[in-house]
Protein backbone atom coordinates (compact mmCIF):
# COMPACT_ATOMS: atom_id res chain seq x y z
CA UNK A 1 0.00 0.00 0.00
CA UNK A 2 1.36 3.18 -0.93
CA UNK A 3 1.29 6.61 1.43
CA UNK A 4 -0.71 9.63 0.28
CA UNK A 5 0.86 11.93 -2.58
CA UNK A 6 1.29 15.38 -3.06
CA UNK A 7 -1.07 15.51 -5.13
CA UNK A 8 -3.70 14.05 -3.00
CA UNK A 9 -2.46 16.02 -0.04
CA UNK A 10 -2.77 19.42 -2.01
CA UNK A 11 -6.42 17.77 -3.27
CA UNK A 12 -7.33 17.41 0.64
CA UNK A 13 -6.14 20.76 1.37
CA UNK A 14 -8.30 22.45 -1.41
CA UNK A 15 -11.34 20.41 0.27
CA UNK A 16 -11.11 21.83 3.23
CA UNK A 17 -10.33 25.46 2.13
CA UNK A 18 -13.64 25.02 0.52
CA UNK A 19 -15.69 23.19 3.27
CA UNK A 20 -14.23 26.21 5.96
CA UNK A 21 -14.50 29.26 3.78
CA UNK A 22 -18.02 30.04 5.31
CA UNK A 23 -17.11 29.46 8.53
CA UNK A 24 -13.92 31.31 8.35
CA UNK A 25 -15.81 34.20 6.37
CA UNK A 26 -18.48 34.27 9.74
CA UNK A 27 -15.91 34.36 12.45
CA UNK A 28 -13.85 37.37 10.80
CA UNK A 29 -17.08 39.43 10.79
CA UNK A 30 -17.67 38.14 14.46
CA UNK A 31 -14.39 39.35 15.32
CA UNK A 32 -14.53 42.63 13.56
CA UNK A 33 -18.04 43.80 15.41
CA UNK A 34 -16.48 42.67 18.66
CA UNK A 35 -13.79 44.81 17.34
CA UNK A 36 -15.51 47.59 16.69
CA UNK A 37 -17.59 47.56 20.22
CA UNK A 38 -14.98 47.45 21.91
CA UNK A 39 -12.49 50.26 20.60
CA UNK A 40 -14.61 53.13 21.91
CA UNK A 41 -14.27 51.27 25.51
CA UNK A 42 -10.77 51.20 25.49
CA UNK A 43 -9.59 54.24 24.12
CA UNK A 44 -12.83 56.71 26.30
CA UNK A 45 -11.09 59.29 27.52
CA UNK A 46 -11.28 59.96 31.58
CA UNK A 47 -13.61 62.66 31.98
CA UNK A 48 -12.29 65.63 33.94
CA UNK A 49 -12.79 65.88 37.51
CA UNK A 50 -15.26 68.26 38.33
CA UNK A 51 -15.52 67.98 42.26
CA UNK A 52 -13.64 66.29 45.12
CA UNK A 53 -14.45 65.10 48.73
CA UNK A 54 -12.20 63.89 51.29
CA UNK A 55 -13.95 60.65 52.81
CA UNK A 56 -12.57 58.06 55.34
CA UNK A 57 -12.62 54.27 55.56
CA UNK A 58 -11.19 51.29 56.98
CA UNK A 59 -9.15 48.31 54.61
CA UNK A 60 -11.00 45.60 54.68
CA UNK A 61 -8.34 43.64 52.74
CA UNK A 62 -5.33 43.99 50.42
CA UNK A 63 -4.67 42.45 47.41
CA UNK A 64 -0.74 42.50 45.32
CA UNK A 65 -0.89 43.93 41.81
CA UNK A 66 -0.64 42.52 39.30
CA UNK A 67 -1.78 38.95 40.71
CA UNK A 68 0.48 37.40 37.92
CA UNK A 69 3.94 39.35 38.55
CA UNK A 70 5.41 37.49 36.39
CA UNK A 71 3.07 38.19 33.20
CA UNK A 72 3.12 41.81 33.71
CA UNK A 73 7.03 42.53 33.10
CA UNK A 74 8.09 46.87 33.00
CA UNK A 75 4.85 47.37 35.05
CA UNK A 76 5.43 48.03 39.12
CA UNK A 77 3.84 46.12 41.79
CA UNK A 78 0.74 48.00 43.44
CA UNK A 79 -1.42 47.32 46.10
CA UNK A 80 -5.32 46.92 45.79
CA UNK A 81 -7.42 47.88 49.15
CA UNK A 82 -10.54 46.73 49.61
CA UNK A 83 -11.99 49.96 51.54
CA UNK A 84 -15.30 50.09 53.27
CA UNK A 85 -16.51 53.88 53.40
CA UNK A 86 -17.46 55.88 56.60
CA UNK A 87 -20.29 57.42 55.05
CA UNK A 88 -22.69 55.01 53.77
CA UNK A 89 -20.84 51.97 53.88
CA UNK A 90 -19.96 51.44 50.13
CA UNK A 91 -17.45 48.83 49.78
CA UNK A 92 -14.51 50.33 47.11
CA UNK A 93 -11.10 49.25 45.67
CA UNK A 94 -8.39 51.67 45.64
CA UNK A 95 -4.96 51.48 44.55
CA UNK A 96 -1.93 52.37 46.65
CA UNK A 97 1.85 52.19 46.51
CA UNK A 98 4.36 49.74 47.84
CA UNK A 99 6.24 51.92 50.00
CA UNK A 100 3.22 52.98 51.62
CA UNK A 101 1.67 49.85 52.84
CA UNK A 102 -1.60 49.98 55.07
CA UNK A 103 -2.51 47.26 57.46
CA UNK A 104 -6.21 45.20 57.12
CA UNK A 105 -8.11 47.20 59.50
CA UNK A 106 -6.84 50.48 59.19
CA UNK A 107 -7.90 53.88 58.75
CA UNK A 108 -7.26 55.58 55.36
CA UNK A 109 -8.46 58.94 53.73
CA UNK A 110 -9.51 58.91 50.25
CA UNK A 111 -10.02 61.25 47.56
CA UNK A 112 -13.55 60.70 46.12
CA UNK A 113 -13.66 62.48 42.39
CA UNK A 114 -16.88 63.47 40.74
CA UNK A 115 -16.10 63.36 37.09
CA UNK A 116 -18.51 65.06 34.73
CA UNK A 117 -19.85 62.12 32.97
CA UNK A 118 -21.29 61.03 36.17
CA UNK A 119 -19.10 58.54 37.13
CA UNK A 120 -17.37 58.47 40.71
CA UNK A 121 -13.40 57.40 41.12
CA UNK A 122 -11.50 56.81 44.40
CA UNK A 123 -7.74 57.88 45.19
CA UNK A 124 -6.23 56.62 48.59
CA UNK A 125 -4.74 60.01 49.67
CA UNK A 126 -0.71 59.16 51.22
CA UNK A 127 -1.39 61.40 54.92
Amino acid sequence: MMGPTNLSRRNRLLLLREEFRGRVVGITILCAFAFAIAVPIVTRQNSPIIGTQRVGGIVEDVATMPLNPKGSVGHGLYYRYEVRLHDGNALVFVDGEVETPHMIGSEVSIEQQHRKNGTTTYRLLND
